[in-house]
């Protein structure tokens, strides 16, 4: 279910379930087979729906009169959603990790000996043996390697985001610049209540993405639509701060 209407409206938070997030994340190939990364899984959408009641309280005390305001609700509204951000990022990395991994034991003939390897050790190393059952399961699955694939792709961009806004953030830099020093001003989403962060590049603007949208974006992770290489490369050309061309506009012009 898309979290924008026809009119370009979000969602009301009282029609998402945290359901709809677990999906997405525990769709992703390897992903819900490894016990820590599903409960944090389970953890990002309790506290995703908890931030969407704060925000869209936070929302009505800028526009009721009503309403009365905390000034601590900002703060502790701010904090909350820095620390969904961080841990969603974090999430996504170690998955994507661990599923670059499995396909760079595939393309190299590695996946045996990894697997031999990681059953060697001790019983107590759980982690090890967990990662080898996950191993043991792309040998055995002939689609596995081509699912963690295009998981890897349909991933890219809501990846990418959340690590643009977590380094400016936790950073103070832009992505990939480390001279670079950045001072995020978050701001009020006007439809959400939801905190917007500026993704700059340089002097640029490039984009203006708040909490709710990367949350958003992961929940569309259900959609097994693989973007084309186009689509990523425009993507890429964009978050670096090149001229960007939405792919739609090159295939129309042509």
């Amino acid at each position: 279910m898309s979290d924008i209407d026809e009119d370009g409206i979000p969602r009301s938070h009282s029609e998402i379930e945290p359901h709809e997030l677990v999906a997405a994340l525990r769709g992703l190939a390897l992903l819900s087979d490894d016990l820590a990364m599903s409960s944090q899984a389970f953890n990002l959408a309790a506290v995703d729906k908890f931030l969407m009641e704060l925000e869209s309280r936070f929302l009505r005390s800028r526009f009721d009169e009503d309403t009365p305001r905390d000034p601590f609700e900002a703060i502790f509204l701010g904090a909350q959603t820095e620390m969904w951000i961080f841990a969603a990022y974090e999430l996504l990395r170690s998955w994507r990790e661990r599923a670059k991994m499995a396909i760079k034991l595939v393309d190299s003939g590695g996946l045996e000996h990894k697997i031999n390897h990681l059953e060697s050790k001790p019983p107590w190393d759980h982690g090890s043996l967990m990662v080898s059952r996950q191993l043991k399961r792309v040998r055995a699955e002939p689609d596995m390697a081509q699912r963690i694939r295009d998981d890897l792709l349909r991933t890219h961009v809501s990846f990418h985001l959340l690590e643009w806004v977590r380094v400016q953030l936790a950073k103070y830099q832009e992505p990939g610049n480390a001279k670079s020093f950045v001072r995020s001003h978050a701001m009020m989403d006007r439809w959400t209540g939801s905190l917007n962060y500026e993704l700059t590049q340089g002097p640029a603007i490039i984009a203006t993405l708040s909490r709710r949208d990367l949350a958003d974006a992961l929940r569309e992770l259900t959609d097994p639509t693989v973007p084309s290489p186009e689509t990523i490369a425009s993507f890429d050309d964009m978050r670096k701060g090149r001229r960007w061309s939405p792919p739609e506009a090159d295939e129309s012009s042509g």
